[in-house]
């Protein structure tokens, strides 16, 4: 019986996975509604500042329904989850803004940001205080 608990939890985490990775796309869609003519070769430090608010902030709000709803267990630790979601969206994008110079469309650190943004939400979840 333990086995099924343990299926539900991953699946119910997968799909918090997944609703934060809509949310982020909703969240920047959104943004570029507000923003239009912003674009990574125009004012690249200014790009990956909005990006990384839009990335963690769709992270956030769906992680935030996720533990609203019960749906994540453990403890909320909101700033916590918050600093480790920005920390690990604006890593990689001031990485790549450091080596690259600049992003251009469908760069690969985009996808790095989107993940270490979602693995710095959950971070907080999976270390358990002393």
């Amino acid at each position: 019986m333990g086995s099924g608990k343990g299926t539900r939890r991953f699946f119910v985490g997968l799909g918090v996975v997944l609703l934060q990775l809509f949310m982020i796309q909703v969240v920047t869609f959104l943004f570029s509604l507000v923003l239009p003519g912003l674009g990574p070769q125009m004012h690249p430090v200014l790009f990956v500042a909005v990006l990384g608010v839009t990335f963690s902030s769709g992270i956030f709000l769906a992680g935030w329904l996720a533990l609203g709803r019960r749906w994540l267990s453990g403890e909320p630790r909101h700033v916590t989850r918050l600093v480790a979601t920005l920390v690990g969206s604006y890593l990689p994008l001031i990485v790549a803004l450091a080596l690259v110079g600049h992003l251009e469309e469908g760069s690969p650190f985009f996808l790095a940001s989107m993940v270490t943004g979602i693995l710095g939400f959950h971070a907080p979840g999976w270390i358990r205080s002393a």
